[in-house]
């Protein structure tokens, strides 16, 4: 008899505990599909199914909202360590942080890529009493402390501007999911308190992800949308926090490429954010995402397969 590996077990299972059937919304109507509202131009073709619910999981990942695996909604927090000299330049490593995870879990780590599964690196990860992530259990002199010299597991990030990078822990008993996404280079706006965010959401970026916080609490956020002289406007429901994301496709009919305008109007704010698009913006590759374990720095233990 075949038994699985606790490695291919968590392999297998994960593509289900992390996308369950969508339920993120209301039925599609015409400018709303898969629960996400969008924002497109006449001429361009309305969103396929699939497009939208791979949009869809992008935003409830960046949420923290997985449905499954994660019911006190936990999320990654990647706090500044250093810098990294990188063929590209100097890049910033980071620590990372699963607050409120339990400390009596083996976990594993992951990037998921939009256009396929959550892919899982070998090796194991542990949690101190702060949610530092440990390549090892924590000794008892590292247990409350948000710095490990020598024990700590590290990412060093490279993306272009406006590129999300997804992350996620998961524990080795697939239980718990913990998501966190992060946007090293971020194009974002702050007016008054209220910040509105772009992110590439496809390659050249055919779709981005609208990211509204501090507007009034379960208010009506107006959104103008703005294309090589085309406009578009659709409304953003702020949730409980002021949050709210919302999609937008800059294609114009018979343009190539071109620059991408959006501005969200608070009732005390007008933050505005721009974003080219067409063939010269492209996502970060696979390749870039350099998860890291301890010094020296430079060394990849865990490099990315494919």
């Amino acid at each position: 008899m075949n038994l699985l590996t606790p490695r291919s077990l968590l392999t297998w299972v994960l593509p289900l505990l992390l996308f369950p059937p969508l339920t993120y919304g209301k039925p599609p109507k015409k400018t709303k599909a898969e629960g996400l509202v969008y924002a497109a131009f006449s001429g361009g073709s309305n969103p396929t199914k699939p497009l939208m619910e791979t949009l869809a999981r992008q935003a409830r990942w960046d949420d923290e909202d997985i449905d499954t695996g994660n019911p006190q909604h936990l999320k990654l927090q990647f706090v500044k360590a250093d810098d990294q000299v990188t063929p590209k330049g100097t890049v910033a490593r980071y620590r990372v942080f699963a607050e409120g995870a339990p400390q009596n879990k083996v976990y594993a780590w992951s990037v998921w890529q939009a256009s396929g599964d959550p892919i899982v690196q070998p090796g194991d990860l542990y949690v101190n009493e702060r949610g530092l992530l440990l390549t090892h259990r924590p000794l008892p002199e590292e247990m409350s402390s948000l710095q490990a010299p020598g024990s700590e597991f590290y990412i060093v990030p490279e993306a272009d501007a406006g590129v999300p990078l997804r992350y996620g822990l998961y524990s080795r008993d697939t239980q718990l999911v913990v998501p966190g996404t992060l946007v090293p280079q971020p194009i974002a706006s702050v007016d008054h308190g209220c910040r509105l965010e772009v992110r590439i959401a496809q390659p050249n970026a055919s779709a981005v992800l609208f990211v509204a916080d501090g507007f009034p609490l379960e208010s009506k956020v107006p959104l103008v949308v703005e294309s090589e002289g085309e406009t578009a406007n659709v409304v953003m429901d702020a949730d409980g926090s002021g949050h709210a994301i919302v999609v937008g496709f800059p294609y114009v009919y018979g343009v190539a490429k071109g620059n991408l305008k959006a501005t969200a109007e608070g009732p005390d704010c007008l933050p505005s954010v721009t974003l080219p698009w067409g063939g010269e913006t492209q996502p970060a590759s696979q390749a870039a995402l350099k998860p890291q374990a301890n010094p020296p720095a430079k060394k990849k233990l865990w490099p990315l397969s494919h």
